[in-house]
This record gives C-alpha cells, sequence and structure tokens, in this order.
C-alpha cells in the first residue's frame, strides 16, 4: 500500500515533466515577458469574477445534489469544505481535496461520507458532459486536424460514457443500486460494502427525475460559461484578437488535459494543450505562452487562496484530521 501511494504521485509527477518540457523547449522567453507586461488589468478583474461567478454556480450544483438527502442543508455550509478541496488538489498529490471533501467535512455537512463522495462522481460526469460539448462544439469551427487523433477518440469514449452513465441514474438507479450493492459487497468492503454501497448510491437520487437532471446539467454547463469568460477576458487583456471560439476551445482542451496523471496544480499538461489550442487558431509560440501562463495563473491562485484561508479554521483542521483516519479511497 506504500508502495501504492509513492507510484502514484511519482508517474503523475513524471508526466508533468514531460510535459512541461514539451512546452517550453522552443519558447522565447522575451516575447512572453513582453506579452505579459502589456497586459491590461482591468480585463483580468473581469474574468476573476467571472471565475468566481462559476465556481458559486457550481458550488449551488452541489448544494443541491446534498439538499436531496440533507433538506435543512444550507448553500453557505457547502462553502468550506468545497473551497478548502480545490485548494487541497491545487497543491497536494492524489487529489486529497476530494477526501477531505468527503470523509473530513461529513459531520458538519451531516451526510455520510460515502454519499458525499457519491455527489463527487455525478460532479465529474456533468463537468465532462460539458467539457466535451465545447470541445467537440469548438471542433467545427477549428476542423478535427488540430488536435491528435487519439484525443479526438479517448473524447469520444468518455462522452458516450457520461451520456450513457446519465441515462442510467435517470431512468434505473434502482439497477444501478444493486450492481452496486452486489459489486462492494464481493471486495475488501464486504462487511460494510451494503451500507456503503447504499449511501454512495443515495447520492445519485439528485439526478433521480428528468427535471433534476436538466437542473444540474444546465447548472453545469453555466459554471463553465462563467469560467470560459476568464480564458477569454485574459485573450482581451494581452490583446491577441483570437477568434471568439478559441477561448472556448482552449478552456476545455486545457481543462480535459487535468484528467492525465500530474503534479498538484496541473503544471504541464494543462499548459502544453492550451497551447496547442491556440496553435490551431494560428497563435505565434510567445503570446500563445503568455496566455496559457497567465491563464493558468488566474485560475489557480485566487480559489487556492480562498481555500487556504478556509483551511487554517480549527474546524478545517480537524476536518483534515478526521479525513486522514478515514478508509483509503481509490
Amino acid at each position: 500500500m506504500r508502495l501504492r501511494r509513492m507510484l502514484r504521485p511519482a508517474i503523475g509527477f513524471a508526466i508533468a515533466g514531460i510535459f512541461l518540457y514539451l512546452t517550453v523547449r522552443r519558447l522565447e522567453w522575451g516575447a512572453i515577458a513582453h506579452a505579459l507586461r502589456s497586459a491590461a488589468v482591468a480585463p483580468l478583474v473581469v474574468g476573476v469574477l467571472l471565475l468566481a461567478g462559476g465556481y458559486a454556480v457550481r458550488l449551488l450544483r452541489w448544494w443541491l445534489m446534498l439538499r436531496e438527502g440533507t433538506p435543512g442543508l444550507s448553500y453557505g455550509a457547502c462553502a468550506r469544505p468545497f473551497l478548502a478541496s480545490f485548494a487541497l488538489n491545487n497543491t497536494m498529490p492524489l487529489r486529497a481535496g476530494d477526501l477531505v471533501r468527503a470523509f473530513g467535512f461529513r459531520e458538519s455537512l451531516r451526510t455520510p461520507g460515502s454519499r458525499i463522495l457519491g455527489t463527487l462522481v455525478v460532479e465529474r460526469v456533468l463537468d465532462l458532459l460539458a467539457l466535451l460539448t465545447i470541445f467537440f462544439g469548438a471542433l467545427v469551427v477549428v476542423g478535427p486536424g488540430a488536435v491528435p487523433h487519439a484525443m479526438l477518440v479517448l473524447g469520444a469514449v468518455i462522452g458516450a460514457g457520461c451520456l450513457a452513465a446519465l441515462a442510467l441514474l435517470v431512468l434505473a438507479p434502482g439497477q444501478v443500486r444493486r450492481v452496486l450493492l452486489w459489486a462492494l459487497t464481493l471486495g475488501p468492503l464486504a462487511k460494510r460494502g451494503q451500507v456503503f454501497a447504499g449511501q454512495f448510491a443515495d447520492a445519485f437520487q439528485a439526478l433521480g427525475t428528468p427535471r433534476r437532471a436538466l437542473r444540474l446539467v444546465a447548472l453545469s454547463y453555466l459554471g463553465w460559461v462563467f469560467e470560459g469568460g476568464l480564458y477569454a477576458a485574459v485573450a482581451w487583456s494581452l490583446g491577441l484578437g483570437l477568434h471568439p471560439v478559441a477561448p472556448w476551445f482552449a478552456l476545455a482542451t486545457g481543462t480535459l488535459a487535468t484528467l492525465l496523471p500530474s503534479s498538484p496544480g496541473y503544471v504541464g499538461t494543462f499548459d502544453y494543450f492550451v497551447l496547442v489550442a491556440l496553435r490551431a487558431f494560428g497563435v505565434a509560440e510567445g503570446p500563445a505562452a503568455a496566455y496559457a501562463l497567465l491563464t493558468h495563473v488566474l485560475l489557480w491562485a485566487p480559489v487556492t487562496l480562498a481555500g487556504a484561508l478556509v483551511l487554517l479554521t480549527p474546524r478545517s483542521r480537524a476536518a483534515w484530521r478526521r479525513a486522514e483516519r478515514a478508509p483509503e479511497v481509490v
């Protein structure tokens, strides 16, 4: 187990290093510095405000999912674990923030950790569906030759899987629950698999009707529209004069690249694929690299700082200790 815990982040850092090398090997740092010095401040402020709006919408989505099982839960009570999880994911390996959100804050959220974990799975499915829609929609403009063929195939497979998962969770939640109960009682969680699977499957009741599912899907798209506004604001700040679709293609391509094993903060993987997205629209290496760097900093710094402030509170430190005592979640 210890070897496994060491191997996973080591692989992630190795992959991050490869993509970081691919990103910087041909860059002209003088051109990047010039582009950054010429950046206008006002558009960046607008972009950060749009990013904050995106996180507020995603927090609303998570609150609505949790509220299905905990009716008295307030929107504000969800903010602390939500921000803390993003800050930890941005700075620590193995997606430690997800573990802390699921098991560290279960008492303040009055929700079992396995049920919280189920809402995180629903979050991932909804986000992937929204991002892949943006990605393939942008490809209509830029053309399929802009990205590696393997990425297209993988995106299509993941997109089909997301649609299938949503359909199953909406149309056949009872069958999904029974399959989970059966699968988990076969493994090392056999003794408590019934309880774990039941609580985990309860999270899917937020998608239990087409109306609920459409509401969560709509919030997912709205959240990414807000975040895409940051990408457009950075292009505006740098005076790149991009095609209107380019920031959205960069959003989808860079964010989907974070699915690859990488370092905390997705250094290397995110930047390389944002560069790929801008090259598809004819942007030169220097301005494209400045765009990727500035976008990455603005995506990483505000939410990490906000989450770090949350983590300094005594209640959050106690949540961290509770998460450390929780069973390992793969």
